[in-house]
């Protein structure tokens, strides 16, 4: 989710998990991880080190609720801890799953082929947010599948859902985009 602003929700490499580093790649694995790093290397998508400014300051916060940021907080807050879980490393590709229980959401990571869909074998469990941790979702955009998670700790991080629909009616209190991030 790179972007040029100041407060893109791309996070540190040494604060996002290592997820499936034990497995074995599935075949055309690292082909596809030689055609993502080009893609990547030629769209520039990849995090960006050091340009998010990781904040707790009330006036940023301000500041960004005006400017309908990306991410606000520290990144040991309840949002930073949410988006390093959701941007895994991995030495294979890996299919980030946030599954929603009766009392937590968690990131679940399972084995993709990079360039394809084939699933692996390899499934690991990730960090588990409590449901009372969030406080609202809100849409960032008018047609975007772009959502901010708000969390009780005042912090909040942006998502891309694959699904909006389905996520709409998961979180049917979702806020619009035109409405205020509180």
């Amino acid at each position: 989710m790179s972007t040029d602003r100041e407060d893109d929700a791309d996070v540190p490499t040494a604060l996002r998990p290592e997820v499936l580093s034990g497995g074995e790649a599935i075949a055309g694995d690292k082909a596809g991880g030689f055609l993502s790093f080009f893609f990547t290397a030629a769209t520039n998508t990849e995090p960006k080190e050091g340009k998010v400014k990781a904040t707790g300051d009330p006036a940023a916060r301000a500041l960004r609720q005006k400017k309908n940021g990306l991410f606000f907080g520290e990144w040991e807050s309840l949002a930073g801890r949410w988006l390093a879980a959701s941007q895994p490393r991995s030495r294979m590709g890996v299919l980030t799953v946030l599954v929603l229980t009766g009392s937590h959401l968690r990131f679940v990571y399972v084995q993709r082929r990079r360039g394809g869909s084939k699933l692996g074998d390899a499934v690991a469990a990730g960090e588990a947010f409590p449901r009372g941790q969030l406080a609202w979702t809100r849409r960032h955009g008018k047609r975007s599948t772009d959502f901010q998670f708000g969390f009780t700790d005042g912090s909040w991080g942006t998502l891309t859902i694959p699904d909006d629909k389905y996520f709409l009616e998961l979180f049917p209190g979702t806020l619009g985009h035109k409405d205020p991030i509180p």
